[in-house]
């Protein structure tokens, strides 16, 4: 009995000494490690929690794929994105084109793919409308008038159309009334509802809201232009950014993503490169020379 005392005494003085020794399971795991969280910034297509409950499916595949949790930044504005991948604060962001350019050749990032849309369509177009009621029959006729934009980094949204109406003499001065709406179906109801007289806005929009597109009119509509990337800063690490890149590449495959991409105008991935968006530059830098 003496022998199985002192046993039971030595045990309860090694016992705590052997688990700190021991490496922990990682199944036991109960919070990811820095390097397994990916935060993830988007352009305001929807409210911060609209965005994370319909990217919602999409990022649990991403999580089964690659291990990787993910964590929503939110988002306000296009600069917020920007900003945040440009100061680190995020990993990775949805961006529309002219944000690419904007933080790529300012900041430096890295381009992880391209969005397809329905039936796997690489393009996209920004188009100025008004209602078949309006009376105005071109971009000449809305000086005086009101128009809504998106935001100013919105390529279909801004960009692309300040750089048309300007081509027609316009300016923003020229307008009775400019208010920027933040999201493209926004502007596209603004117009709809007889808020504004005309707008700005992305073609995708009309998938986006519930209205009789016959009773709109497209005034002016763009040149095709690469859909919007998801993109990683610049510092991310190699491993995590093949991992990540190899994973979207898979599941984002015209016709193999299931119900992933339900409710979302993206509806793949491709693999793209910086030179895809140099009509941007080329446009922005038009609009700086004026």
């Amino acid at each position: 009995m003496v022998y199985l005392g002192i046993l039971r005494r030595m045990a309860m003085l090694w016992l705590p000494l052997l688990a700190l020794l021991l490496p922990s399971s990682p199944a036991l795991s109960a919070e990811p490690t820095a390097s397994d969280t990916l935060r993830v910034a988007i352009i305001p297509h929807r409210s911060s929690l609209g965005n994370e409950q319909a990217y919602g499916k999409l990022f649990k595949q991403l999580e089964l794929k690659t291990g990787y949790k993910f964590r929503w930044v939110g988002s306000k504005t296009y600069d917020d994105v920007i900003n945040h991948l440009a100061e680190g604060s995020a990993d990775i962001g949805y961006v529309g084109p002219f944000s690419y350019v904007d933080v790529q050749d300012n900041h430096g990032v890295r381009l992880i793919c391209r969005t397809l849309s329905k039936k796997g369509q690489e393009f996209y177009h920004s188009m100025i409308v008004t209602r078949q009621d309006s009376g105005i029959d071109s971009l000449a006729q809305l000086s005086g008038k009101r128009f809504t934009f998106t935001d100013p980094k919105s390529t279909s949204g801004y960009l692309f159309p300040m750089a048309q109406l300007r081509k027609n003499g316009l300016d923003k001065d020229d307008f009775g009334e400019v208010k920027f709406v933040t999201r493209h179906a926004n502007s596209l109801m603004a117009v709809y509802r007889g808020q504004a007289d005309a707008g700005a806005t992305s073609y995708t929009a009309i998938d986006k809201v519930d209205i009789d597109f016959d009773q709109m009119k497209i005034l002016w509509k763009s040149e095709p232009i690469y859909r919007g990337p998801w993109i990683a800063r610049k510092d991310l690490s190699d491993s995590q950014f093949n991992k990540l890149q190899q994973a979207m590449l898979e599941i984002g495959k015209p016709g193999a993503s299931g119900t992933l991409f339900d409710g979302l105008t993206t509806k793949g991935f491709v693999a793209g490169k910086d030179s895809d968006y140099d009509n941007v530059r080329e446009v922005i830098q038009l609009m700086g020379s004026n």
